[in-house]
């Protein structure tokens, strides 16, 4: 007897899990034959518009098909069109320490855990100072990098802002085999190589990558080399388990300031990081989820901290392991109720050597953080016409070291066709980084019992924004979003006088912003005018205020512009010939940071950067053979930075003028 089962997968945006394919399966088994016809991912989605969950919450998507557009060598350089996100650079590619991750004047603290990035759904950052640690990160695994830009409890534990990365999967029947070659300005060269199979129930896509760079200045080269794996097996017609492996090795030079000699002491940076998941998703008619596993071993190596000590270095031992499990059900297709949770277990290390003294290790307590959460929403009326979507959610925060919290979060969103109004609340919370507590732990002053007492900092988010959309499937779509958004933060914490507490140089603070977002789509399909695509986002802070404990008032924040743009285009023409682009405009732009009271103040007249107007320009050539197989290869040159523009980000450290690159992709199927 033949038994024949029908299965229709269709994986969402969910949670931290990040699982959102671009692509629908249906999945037809006959015995242990499976065919799989997937369409075409999405060509719509860019890194300006939004888009938003049945729980309220927004994202902005940068697809892998944007990285590759914009060229981009190492992962800070992904996020560069993200409207109301800023990444501090001073290397051509390669990342140093420090905060580097700004998302709407958030993030300029170190440390702090003001901004996680995920990796795969599970953390995979610097766990003891909060920093990126984007140098394990490589980009040609990248399916597609997600932005969370505020507190949402029911897609994400801890912090202001979450940056997922959703790694890439085989996602089409057959097999593929795939790579590219590039070079150019200061030797810099990029080479990636990946095989993919899909067979009955098996999948596998496997890749190897390596990134170099001499640097635009003595002493800033940097190097990156990846080894990934990502295999799956479809267990039955409703489950299927997953496990993906990933080891990055990274090595960044510190970019000398203006001013500094050949002989001043420069810093170097070193990582290698093992990063790995199990996954068991489930899908069904009604109901869909996951249970993940991750581990996760970082070491961080920072040489010749110290400008003045020769030989002077650090090493920051992170291991992390834990689960994720979410679970959605779907209601009479109007109903939609997700539950789970996330747990954590961090162990961390921090080594000081320094020539002239004894080496100071110090080891952290376990930091383990259970995070159950739910989240429900309705829809009153239809899709198709006028509806009203109510929703909610809270989540809860059990931790080892400090006191336990909850966060919640409540929407409202109206609709009629493509038409949206939305209005969201959100609570967020941030503990505090294991990093305050080292001088505690250093002279022996460590007590469980009173950080268990130290309440972590909350941000209230209030956003308010109106959608209006046409995907009707003809050659014209647009798609325009406007939101308002006001934060107001308290209890920032900071080690005093070797005693952690609320009490610290930003006890409170308010944001308050405009974000204006479009995209423009047109295919007219002729000659000259196959397709053309245009997005921009702009932020506007309308307001920048923070109190310190004594009354203080500063207006002015660190890599929070008071004005900034960014835009790109992508025009098809001839059928195989394209130009694409993007600019990036800062206005206001100051670098630095608050200060620690009593002398607390804003940023400098120093600390103000020259407003910075970037345009990066690339052509592509797509070629295919038939007969060989060969297909969406393409040939292409870039230029960045054509404008020859004098810019920088930290104070001193002068990006490069105008770069050039080379080289070309192909595709084995």
């Amino acid at each position: 007897m033949m038994v024949i089962f029908l299965c229709y997968v269709n994986t969402q945006v969910s949670a931290d899990d990040g699982e959102e394919s671009d692509f629908e399966d249906w999945v037809i088994m006959e015995g242990l034959e499976l065919v799989i016809e997937a369409e075409a991912p999405r060509q719509d989605v860019n890194p300006a518009v939004p888009e938003r969950s049945a729980l309220g919450a927004r994202a902005n998507i940068v697809s892998g098909e944007q990285i590759q557009q914009q060229g981009s060598l190492d992962f800070s350089d992904t996020l560069r069109n993200v409207p109301g996100v800023i990444v501090g650079q001073r290397n051509i590619a390669g990342t140093t320490t420090g905060s580097s991750l700004y998302v709407r004047g958030r993030g300029y603290s170190h440390p702090s855990t003001e901004i996680t990035v995920h990796f795969d759904g599970v953390p995979r950052h610097g766990f003891i100072f909060g920093q990126s640690m984007a140098d394990g990160i490589p980009v040609n695994v990248i399916n597609h990098v997600e932005v969370r830009k505020s507190p949402q409890p029911s897609e994400f534990g801890a912090g202001y802002a979450l940056i997922n990365i959703e790694p890439r999967y085989m996602d089409e029947y057959g097999w593929i085999t795939e790579g590219g070659f590039s070079a150019g300005s200061f030797s810099t060269f990029s080479q990636n190589a990946a095989f993919g199979l899909r067979s009955g129930r098996f999948d596998i896509f496997a890749a190897q990558s390596w990134v170099s760079t001499n640097g635009h200045v003595v002493h800033s080269g940097a190097r990156q080399q990846s080894y990934y794996i990502n295999t799956g097996l479809l267990l039955n017609a409703n489950w299927e388990l997953r496990f993906l492996a990933n080891y990055a090795a990274g090595f960044t030079e510190q970019a000398p300031y203006t001013g500094q000699s050949w002989d001043d002491i420069l810093s170097s940076y070193r990582t290698n990081s093992f990063f790995s998941t199990i996954t068991l998703r489930n899908e069904y008619a009604n109901a869909a989820g996951f249970l993940r596993l991750y581990y996760t071993n970082t070491q961080f190596q920072w040489l010749d901290e110290d400008d003045e000590i020769p030989g002077d270095w650090s090493l920051q031992s992170l291991q992390a392991f834990g689960a994720r499990a979410r679970e959605e059900f779907s209601i009479f297709d109007r109903g939609l109720i997700a539950v789970g949770m996330d747990l954590d277990w961090k162990l961390m290390v921090n080594e000081d050597h320094n020539p002239h003294r004894q080496t100071i290790i110090t080891t952290f307590p376990a930091m383990i953080l259970y995070s159950p959460f739910f989240g429900a929403s309705w829809m009153f009326g239809s899709e198709e016409g006028f509806r009203i979507m109510p929703s909610a959610g809270i989540r809860g925060f059990l931790h080892s070291v400090w006191a336990n919290q909850l966060s919640w979060q409540g929407g409202l969103a109206i609709g009629w066709r493509n038409l949206d109004l939305n209005f969201n609340y959100s609570r967020g919370l941030i503990f505090p980084a294991p990093a305050v507590i080292l001088g505690l732990l250093n002279f022996n002053l460590f007590n469980t019992t009173d950080l268990s007492r130290i309440e972590p900092e909350t941000i209230d988010h209030f956003e308010a924004g109106i959608t209006l959309t046409n995907q009707s499937g003809s050659r014209f779509s647009f798609s325009l979003d406007a939101s308002y958004f006001y934060n107001i933060g308290r209890n920032r914490i900071i080690l005093v006088s070797q005693v952690p507490g609320n009490a610290s140089a930003v006890s409170s603070f308010a944001l308050q912003g405009l974000e204006l977002a479009g995209s423009f789509g047109f295919s007219p399909a002729r000659l000259l005018a196959d397709t053309i695509e245009i997005f921009a986002g702009g932020t506007w802070y309308t307001d920048l205020t923070a109190v310190d404990e004594d009354g203080n008032v500063a207006r002015k924040m660190p890599f929070t512009p008071l004005f900034s743009l960014s835009a790109g285009f992508r025009w098809v023409f001839f059928e195989n010939f394209s130009l694409s682009g993007d600019l990036k405009y800062l206005h206001e732009f100051y670098s630095g940071g608050l200060g620690l009271s009593p002398s607390f103040t804003e940023p400098l007249a120093e600390n103000r950067l020259n407003d910075i107007f970037l345009l990066n320009l690339r052509a592509g050539f797509r070629f295919e053979n038939t007969n060989w197989r060969l297909m969406d290869s393409e040939l292409f040159v870039s230029v960045n930075n054509v404008l020859n523009v004098r810019y920088e980000y930290y104070a001193g450290f002068v990006m490069p003028g105008i770069t050039f690159m080379i080289g070309f992709n192909f595709r084995f199927r």
